[in-house]
């Protein structure tokens, strides 16, 4: 009896099962091809982005550079952008400088003064100070997000790296017409290493590489801090490096030179644009 029933059970339960196993051959993953958050704001896409900032060098051996600048970029999508970037700077001693002039002796005119060179006059005339950096770059904002501050206020942030073309501007006062008592100063292009050739002023170019991140308290306002690293070709004392009795670029060497910036973002047109 139970060897006759049993044929009989699978042939009434058989299509029950068919529909089933019909159903879990058609089932689809629902969020396939769809973005990883709905309705996100995209902060940068097709936006301009414009910033003024304060600007300081943190690395600099004699001369601290500070002042204004601003930051121009366009966010062709939300992780890519090209931009400029200038600063123009002051410039004031640094801990080594005052060091420096303090050991060194204002003592004779270039073509009297017997004592270890340089001396003072020959230094200041001589060291460099920057007076304007400016970039041409590519930006990647790879990390995006929102924070919250007490668990009360939350705001979107970002985290970028770029890179690019970089120019640094390097002055002096070389050489004075003047030696340290006021009398005209008559070595100047003569033999001294340290006044023939010229000097290291001048425009110089090499790669620009940085980090920073934004903080939005709306769609179009924000804070930016970054740091940037200008990398070129410089003699920031300005003086015989190699000791052959020459200035040239044989005593330029790679500098450098890091900056901190800090300025309010500005992002147009003022609405960002909604994801699907």
């Amino acid at each position: 009896m139970r060897t006759r029933l049993l044929p009989l059970l699978v042939l009434l339960a058989l299509p029950t099962l068919l529909p089933e196993t019909a159903a879990h051959a058609d089932r689809r993953n629902p969020l396939e091809g769809q973005p990883a958050v709905r309705r996100r704001f995209l902060m940068r896409k097709l936006r301009f982005e414009v910033t003024p900032q304060f600007v300081t060098s943190i690395n600099q051996d004699y001369k601290h550079a500070f002042g204004p600048g601003i930051n121009l970029a366009f966010h062709l999508t939300d992780w890519l952008a090209i931009g400029v970037q200038g600063v123009y700077t002051l410039n004031a001693d640094t801990a080594l400088e005052d060091k420096v002039r303090d050991a060194l002796k204002p003592l004779g005119a270039y073509n009297s003064y017997s004592g270890p060179q340089p001396n003072l006059q020959i230094h200041d005339d001589h060291v460099m100070g920057i007076n304007a950096i400016f970039s041409a770059f590519a930006q990647v904002t790879p990390f995006y997000g929102k924070i919250a501050f007490f668990s009360a206020l939350f705001v979107n942030y970002d985290l970028y790296i770029n890179g690019g073309i970089g120019f640094v501007n390097y002055t002096s006062h070389c050489c004075s017409p003047v030696d340290v008592t006021g009398k005209p100063n008559s070595s100047v292009g003569q033999s001294d290493p340290n006044t023939l050739n010229g000097h290291f002023d001048g425009l110089k170019i090499g790669g620009e590489v940085g980090i920073g991140a934004h903080i939005y308290f709306n769609e179009w306002f924000g804070l930016q801090f970054e740091l940037r690293d200008y990398i070129v070709g410089a003699n920031p004392g300005g003086l015989d490096v190699n000791g052959d009795r020459k200035l040239d670029s044989q005593d330029e060497g790679p500098q450098n030179n890091l900056f901190f910036g800090v300025g309010l973002t500005f992002m147009l047109p003022p609405s960002a644009r909604i994801s699907r």
